[in-house]
């Protein structure tokens, strides 16, 4: 009896898409292969121009007051509720997030996954929606984690024993209940995340390497051999695609995406340094740009950038080397700036803040890219700091009113955006962090390195 009941039950499980105790789909390997040649985007007679991301002389380094007759000015805090995907909004950018600032741990949760904190993927693509934190380990498990019963309500992998011994890296994007899943095994995949069944699922062949962007039922994304998808999200299929120049050389710097919604574009920096404005209504090139160091003809260099950024009529791009500005509908540059930027600008109505490879935080001027204030963050409250016990500065939120840094090793480090003067400097993880910090309804999360859920308020 006993064997013919495990028969039973084998033959259920291998007949079944999904099964919602093992949270395993059907093989990913008989998904198809979609063809990649048509419904290409025409890049005939589109000429790139090149930009020389060298050309104003030494990297700045150097602290610097603030000006008493500047005029520093941020917006009002943002009342988020959800962040549903990498950077929360489609430009990049949120200015000032809505957050009390009191850096109160009010709850932890238990272990999210044992694998959640793979030290050869960590898991940093964590969104929230409906008050639901969505995840993913380094074995490809999808979880859900519900804020108002403070414990786990869903656990999914899309991947069978075919793809176990491959580290999963998952790019996450929620929009109406669909959670949209980007691998670097060349999948994507639409999840319901209230019941956790699979709704469609395809396979694209070659790695995915971006952020997603959704907008107007098309899901925007890019894979390692820099081409630029349009996917129809109710079915998987490729609206259309944009092939750039590869690169040979890989970085940590993965392509990255914004929307351009006022103008309806698609903002896309590829690994190359080539930056494009492509309508995708249309589907015509507006400009490109073509980021070069002409003093080298050395095609081996690597471009290393942080995403792109969209404010207003303007776009940023931070490479190793300089900050620059863009007329978001030219392509004409505004101006440009070696500050060394290490982290993806925030931008606000007059300011920008950055850290920098030299340590620096520092404020400039939105519309001229002026040095407004400079601050070594190792060397305030009059003493030095040790930078190994701090560890690397992963990230810059401006919540409040104030300029957050956090580092992974946990430690959180604000300052007044007027004149840069610390305000607090605390460690408020002891295990450390390896998510970026996101926020909603004046709350603060962070996944710690025993991969456990922190709420501040």
């Amino acid at each position: 009896m006993k064997r013919l009941i495990l028969i039973f039950v084998t033959i259920a499980l291998t007949n079944c898409s999904f099964d919602n105790k093992t949270g395993i789909w059907k093989d990913a390997s008989n998904i198809p292969f979609e063809k990649s040649t048509s419904n290409s985007i025409n890049k005939k007679n589109v000429n790139s121009k090149y930009e020389d991301v060298f050309s104003d002389g030494q990297i700045f380094n150097e602290e610097k007051k603030f000006d008493k007759n500047f005029n520093f000015k941020i917006e009002k805090e943002l009342k988020n509720i959800n962040w549903p995907q990498e950077f929360a909004s489609n430009t990049n950018n949120i200015s000032n997030i809505e957050y009390d600032n009191n850096k109160i741990l009010v709850s932890k949760s238990s272990k999210l996954s044992r694998n959640f904190g793979s030290k050869n993927n960590t898991a940093k693509n964590t969104i929230l929606y409906n008050n639901k934190i969505i995840s993913y380990d380094h074995k490809g498990r999808i979880f859900v984690y519900s804020l108002k019963d403070r414990k786990k309500i869903l656990e999914f992998n899309f991947y069978k024993k075919t793809f176990k011994k491959y580290d999963k890296k998952i790019f996450l994007l929620v929009n109406n209940n669909i959670i949209y899943a980007a691998d670097n095994l060349g999948y994507i995949y639409a999840v319901n995340l209230n019941s956790g069944s699979l709704i469609w699922a395809k396979n694209y062949g070659i790695p995915f390497r971006s952020n997603i962007k959704y907008f107007d039922d098309q899901v925007f994304l890019a894979n390692q051999d820099n081409v630029l998808y349009s996917i129809n999200s109710t079915n998987g299929e490729k609206n259309w695609q944009l092939p750039t120049s590869l690169t040979f050389l890989k970085s940590e710097f993965k392509n990255s995406i914004a929307l351009d919604e006022l103008n309806n574009n698609i903002i896309f920096l590829n690994t190359s340094g080539e930056l494009y404005s492509i309508n995708y209504i249309t589907q015509r090139i507006n400009w490109v740009l073509n980021f070069k160091n002409l003093s080298t003809k050395n095609e081996a260099n690597l471009f290393l950038s942080q995403p792109v950024v969209i404010k207003d009529e303007n776009i940023f791009v931070s490479t190793d080397k300089s900050l620059l500005s863009y007329n978001i509908v030219t392509g004409s540059r505004n101006w440009n700036k070696a500050v060394a930027p290490n982290l993806k600008p925030v931008v606000t109505q007059k300011n920008i803040f950055t850290f920098t490879k030299n340590n620096l935080l520092i404020c400039l001027e939105k519309e001229t890219g002026e040095v407004l204030w400079s601050k070594n963050i190792f060397y305030i409250e009059k003493k030095p700091k040790k930078i190994k016990k701090i560890g690397k500065i992963f990230n810059l939120t401006i919540a409040n009113g104030k300029i957050n840094l956090f580092s992974n090793n946990g430690y959180l480090l604000s300052f007044n955006f007027r004149d840069g003067e610390v305000e607090y400097f605390e460690k408020i993880s002891k295990n450390g962090i390896i998510t970026e910090p996101f926020f909603s309804q004046k709350n603060m999360f962070l996944v710690d390195r025993k991969n456990k859920l922190l709420k501040f308020n």
